[in-house]
């Protein structure tokens, strides 16, 4: 009887222990399954990530250097005071207005790159000035007759210019320029006046800067460009300086 007793007892406490150890058996299998199940349904989800492939970067070739041929219209505008030819006539009005020339020459264009290109200029220009002169002390006393001359500056003119491209077309341009003088003459009133030369009064060549815009299509090129002496061009006291505005058209060969 004690026998069975115990017997009976062992088997209650052991139920009593597996009972609760096979339920919590069930309950973590049931929570592995359902995470399992969880994370299958996730990666069925979530996106195939793929490695980027990369884009090849375009870029354009570097353009094939030029050169041109160019003429056009240019504006002197002279800053200062213009040395007068009768030293022995002291006049009391001085005017001096702009005057039209014309240049004519040749360029050569080296690119860096696509963008960027150094420019070498050889060009013929014809500056000049119109004067007025008006009221003179003379013998007999004072006298507000006026004179008009014209005058004709002559450089061989050569430019260096850095330009940029904004486009493919349109370009801006910057640099320095270096001139000599080839002839200076002056003449009295109209076309058919006596020319003087007055070389003596200008010294034999300038510097300055230059700056411009152009645009420029298959073969053909307009440009404007601002030009500013930076030296006395004059062996008077008084100071003059060149200043001149060109609109020049032209030709591109080799680009």
């Amino acid at each position: 009887m004690v026998k069975n007793k115990y017997l009976r007892l062992s088997i209650v406490l052991s139920l009593l222990l597996v009972c609760p150890l096979t339920l919590y058996s069930q309950t973590e299998n049931q929570q592995n399954t359902s995470t399992g199940t969880q994370y299958t349904i996730q990666q069925q989800q979530e996106p195939t990530q793929q490695t980027p492939v990369e884009q090849p970067v375009y870029r354009k070739p570097k353009r094939e250097n030029e050169w041109g041929i160019f003429m056009g219209p240019s504006w002197s505008i002279p800053v200062g005071t213009v040395p007068q030819v009768n030293t022995q006539v002291t006049y009391a009005n001085e005017r001096a207005r702009a005057r039209t020339g014309f240049d004519i020459g040749v360029k050569f264009n080296f690119f860096l790159s696509n963008d960027v290109s150094i420019e070498f200029d050889v060009l013929y220009t014809s500056s000049g000035k119109n004067i007025e002169y008006s009221g003179f002390y003379h013998e007999l006393g004072y006298s507000d007759e006026s004179v008009t001359f014209k005058e004709s500056l002559g450089y061989f003119t050569f430019p260096i210019y850095a330009n940029y491209y904004l486009t493919d077309n349109f370009y801006i341009k910057g640099g320095l320029y270096g001139a000599a003088l080839t002839n200076a003459t002056r003449r009295e009133g109209g076309i058919w006046g006596d020319h003087t030369d007055v070389s003596y009064l200008y010294k034999g060549g300038d510097f300055g800067v230059s700056a411009g815009l152009g645009a420029s299509m298959r073969v053909f090129f307009i440009e404007w460009r601002y030009n500013r002496g930076l030296i006395d061009i004059s062996f008077d006291d008084d100071k003059l300086y060149n200043q001149t505005v060109q609109l020049l058209v032209g030709f591109k060969f080799g680009g």
